[in-house]
């Protein structure tokens, strides 16, 4: 009943970060978290997690907004395997070509989100196979193996690092990603003077 109650409404099919913290947070409520540690999903418990999020019309970003939100507090950390994600794609769309060219999830070894517990961790981390390269509309996006986000906090990615991106001559690190609306992002490149404004697909099924 209390699903039924904050999905959107007919011809809005995003939830957004905000509204879709309770049903996150009991997902995580249901894994054997241990303070101070990484704890790596499963293929059962990725799946259920991304079934999840195609049941509340949340987007990748959203669902990694909501689950840093309830790691960092409790000072636990999560691993998603990227194999596992990949082999999901047969079952779900994770966002189309826009999202899975952001992350590079092609290329995705595995990703790292919640409470820093060393020095080499930050708020969210990507690790790839090998360095990768895709077009994002507003220019080609490099990506070191190691990319992510220094801080986050509700709807922000903040300090990224680890993306460069290349149009024409010009040349200038990703910063920063905003989500300013359900469904929808701003991507910060610096030096350009106003963000790009993206929709960024939720994740659904496939029929």
């Amino acid at each position: 009943m209390f699903l039924c109650a904050v999905l959107p409404a007919a011809g809005d099919s995003r939830l957004g970060a905000d509204k879709a913290v309770p049903h996150i947070f009991a997902f995580f409520d249901t894994l054997p978290l241990v303070p101070g540690t990484v704890y790596s999903l499963n293929e059962s418990e990725t799946e259920k997690l991304i079934s999840l999020a195609a049941d509340i019309h949340i987007n990748v970003f959203e669902v990694i907004d909501c689950a840093f939100r309830y790691l960092n507090p409790v000072q636990c950390r999560v691993s998603i395997d990227g194999e596992l994600l990949r082999k999901l794609e047969s079952r779900f769309n994770l966002g189309g070509s826009r999202v899975l060219a952001i992350l590079a999830v092609e290329k995705i070894r595995y990703f790292e989100t919640g409470a820093v517990l060393n020095k080499n961790q930050n708020d969210l981390d990507i690790f790839l196979s090998e360095p990768a390269e895709t077009y994002i509309e507003i220019g080609t996006a490099k990506y070191d193996t190691h990319f992510g986000f220094r801080k986050m906090s509700p709807l922000q990615f903040e300090d990224a690092f680890g993306i460069t991106v290349k149009k024409l001559l010009f040349s200038a690190p990703f910063t920063r990603l905003k989500l300013f609306a359900p469904g929808k992002g701003e991507i910060y490149v610096k030096g350009v003077p106003r963000p790009k404004r993206w929709n960024l697909d939720v994740i659904t099924y496939i029929d």
